[in-house]
């Protein structure tokens, strides 16, 4: 083996290094954000799934297909979670003031209370960490990942299903024997 394939293994071998190093620090900060989340909305009494669709509703509200676009969800799980906000009050359907044939959903004050609160005790919980790290810590942590992020052919998050697998509940389910089994 020549030199340069010798220093061109290396060099493979450290970035798959460094990529695994990336994925498991990027899955326990993930973790990390999730259990923060949790007690937040938890306390609020709302799912997982709900929390994220008042965080992500913008002002001007957007419509059941492109709320699901952005939560890589599909329209009709998502519809079930959108009733019982609505009917909690923390979101409301209006017809679209660009398309008639479209319906928005916008947040309620109660809905953007909600979320300002859980938001800014998030923020809040973010910038404890943030304060214990250096300064060129937190510089290199965002460059990078803004970096990453002009990378993608996704920049934006739009199309983002095109890179994910299927969703579960579009999964094939598997057919049920009807048959029933006969305790001996």
């Amino acid at each position: 083996m020549t030199q340069k394939q010798v220093n061109t293994s290396k060099a493979v071998l450290a970035l798959e290094e460094e990529t695994g190093r990336f994925l498991a620090a990027w899955m326990h900060v993930r973790q990390v954000v999730q259990a923060a989340n949790f007690n937040r909305f938890h306390r609020a009494g709302l799912s997982a799934t709900q929390f994220m669709i008042l965080n992500v509703i913008p002002d001007e509200g957007l419509t059941l297909t492109q709320l699901a676009r952005k939560l890589n969800l599909s329209p009709a799980s998502l519809k079930i979670t959108v009733d019982s906000l609505e009917d909690r009050g923390l979101v409301l359907r209006r017809k679209s003031d660009k398309d008639a044939r479209k319906v928005d959903i916008l947040n309620t004050k109660e809905g953007t209370r909600l979320k300002n609160t859980a938001s800014g005790e998030f923020h809040r919980f973010m910038a404890e960490l943030f304060t214990a790290m250096s300064g060129t810590e937190r510089q290199g942590l965002l460059t990078g990942l803004e970096r990453m992020v002009d990378l993608s052919p996704l920049q934006n998050g739009d199309n983002l299903q095109e890179l994910t697998t299927p969703h579960a509940d579009a999964a094939p389910q598997a057919k049920r024997s009807s048959r029933r089994s006969v305790a001996g």
